[in-house]
């Protein structure tokens, strides 16, 4: 297990937990590391039914370790092969963040101090953003002659737009709270000693909700940004084809009826 980023499991819930603090959660080629292991873990644990991202200590994530970005600056000049492979079996540094995105489980993110460069990208990859009021976040990399790259430019568009997203990696913009609320990049602002505990109050919500809706409704709202109406109407049936046969839709039916929690498999 990673030292750097930690997974606690509890309640149907992981939270996973960038640990440098005295770094402010710098990400590091261990960092890289850990995420994906952790993403790996979760997503496989059919005991886990929701995620918390979070950093420990004053920031979320203050973007890539000094160390590894002057490393880039001054080392010798790399290939694109080199460059898009971080690991001799070929994964990519993106798989640590890509997967957050990508796994059906809903993930959200408690973001307070700084989420910047790599640190706002990885808040961008949870599905739901709660932030504590007073973080800051920017696409950070022009500062430093880069590009976001760990999928920033795929998230960022999707839910500011094009022209602001644009703005925003053009000029490495501090987005405030207010910003991000109003925009729609966190959903939303809580006191700082609050965070915390609402973040876990949502995960356990989600977490105590059927796993295949949940899971469908991440999927086909993913996929409705490249997709017409017809095949996203195919899209909706084949799942609730198979949300009609489940056990859960016979639960969830029963537990509305009879007034109480739901007890649910996954099948």
């Amino acid at each position: 297990m990673s030292d750097v980023v930690v997974v606690e499991i509890r309640d149907r819930v992981a939270t996973v937990t960038l640990n440098r603090p005295d770094k402010l959660n710098a990400v590091s080629p261990a960092v890289f590391d850990g995420l994906y292991e952790a993403g790996q873990q979760v997503a496989e644990d059919d005991d886990v039914r929701a995620v918390i991202l979070r950093g420990e200590g004053r920031a979320f994530c203050a973007g890539l370790d000094l160390q590894s970005l002057q490393s880039f600056g001054e080392g010798p000049r790399r290939s694109e092969a080199e460059a898009q492979s971080a690991q001799p079996d070929g994964r990519t540094a993106q798989a640590g963040f890509a997967i957050w995105h990508t796994m059906s489980k809903p993930v959200v993110a408690a973001v307070q101090g700084y989420a910047l460069g790599a640190g706002f990208q990885l808040a961008l990859s949870a599905d739901i953003r709660i932030a504590a009021e007073g973080a800051q976040m920017s696409v950070f990399e022009i500062t430093y002659g880069l590009v976001p790259d760990l999928g920033g430019t795929f998230l960022l568009p999707r839910i500011v737009g094009p022209s602001r997203a644009l703005e925003l990696t053009w000029t490495a913009h501090r987005i405030t709270t207010e910003e991000a609320s109003q925009w729609g990049i966190v959903n939303r602002v809580v006191a700082p000693e609050k965070l915390d505990d609402v973040a876990r109050a949502l995960a356990l919500d989600l977490a105590s909700r059927p796993p295949l809706p949940i899971g469908f409704a991440k999927k086909l709202v993913d996929t409705a940004w490249s997709t017409t109406i017809e095949e996203a109407n195919r899209g909706e049936v084949e799942a609730q084809i198979k949300c009609l046969q489940s056990n859960d839709m016979r639960e969830a039916v029963a537990a509305a009826f009879e007034k109480r929690s739901g007890s649910y498999t996954g099948t």
